[in-house]
């Protein structure tokens, strides 16, 4: 079996060994990957935030291309940094960076995003700053013709308002990640021709376990979103279908931090096959259904 985790945020500060704003180890993103690769993830998209994340992104890309795609967008959190400059510098230069890499003979841009509306948190960026960004980049995502990394939290009614007309002029569709909504958000989704990607953090509640049990196979992705959303393998709601999971490798707080071992409590691409036994045994079909239903939707998507 073959995953392709098509959510990890290389930029976020664990990967760089940073907890709680202190460093505690150096970066050790290649041992991740290794360790990935040893438990059947052959790809990985790193995810983008922002559009110094996107230069930080594209120089791990060019270091693992074989194994690394990565996408470009800002991500609703950091939405009001857009218009801190003046004169839409911000987008102007996001859309060149974008420009120049899908000129490229083998991009390493596979998407557009992280893009979306999220209210549960607007202290970061309030509801009207988050659509604004939200409508202009989706412009932006018409032009690039790449399909869709998008990012729907406590915001679906909103979400869809905006997306629904855009979606006409990219063929391409898109991926609704980390999904953690209703059933009847799900669907609503998934009517409009968009996809939907899980992780731990899909599983935590009867409703999310329900909404998880009827996403469509030909609809569903496969995520991590390391280093955050791991599956929680003392959940009694989940720990039945965790029986048969591969032993993780050794891990270390990281305080204690050992290169070549798992760091406790962060998330990697290495649970990936975590993800898929609960999704399976969620739904009641076979780990190999489900593994390679997602692994050909991520291909035919962002591959």
């Amino acid at each position: 079996m073959k995953f392709f985790d098509v959510a990890v945020t290389f930029t976020a500060d664990q990967f760089q060994g940073i907890y709680r704003g202190k460093q505690y180890h150096e970066p050790d993103f290649a041992e991740v990957l290794k360790r990935a690769r040893e438990y059947g993830c052959e790809k990985v998209m790193l995810t983008t935030m922002t559009l110094e994340g996107a230069k930080r992104n594209l120089q791990t890309v060019r270091e693992f291309p074989a194994m690394c795609k990565m996408t470009l967008g800002v991500h609703p959190y950091h939405a009001a940094e857009i218009y801190e400059q003046p004169d839409s510098q911000y987008l102007t230069e996001l859309r060149a960076l974008g420009e120049s890499l899908l000129a490229e003979e083998s991009s390493p841009l596979a998407a557009f995003g992280e893009i979306g509306l999220d209210y549960e948190y607007l202290e970061r960026a309030d509801k009207e700053t988050q659509q604004r960004a939200f409508r202009e980049q989706l412009e932006l995502a018409v032009h690039f013709q790449l399909p869709l990394f998008l990012h729907v939290r406590e915001s679906a009614e909103d979400f869809i308002s905006i997306i629904k007309p855009f979606l006409l002029r990219l063929p391409r569709g898109g991926l609704v990640h980390s999904f953690a909504g209703t059933t009847e958000e799900m669907l609503q989704l998934v009517e409009l021709g968009l996809e939907i990607s899980v992780n731990g953090i899909s599983f935590r509640t009867d409703e999310q376990r329900d909404m998880v049990k009827h996403i469509p196979l030909d609809k569903l992705q496969l995520e991590t979103d390391a280093p955050w959303c791991e599956v929680l393998g003392n959940d009694p709601k989940i720990a039945p279908y965790l029986e048969s999971a591969k032993p993780l490798p050794a891990s270390r707080k990281h305080s204690k931090f050992m290169l070549g071992q798992m760091v406790k409590t962060r998330n990697e691409s290495c649970n990936m096959e975590r993800v898929g036994l609960v999704v399976a045994g969620l739904k009641g079909v076979s780990m190999e259904e489900v593994v390679e239903a997602a692994w050909m939707n991520s291909n035919r998507m962002f591959g």
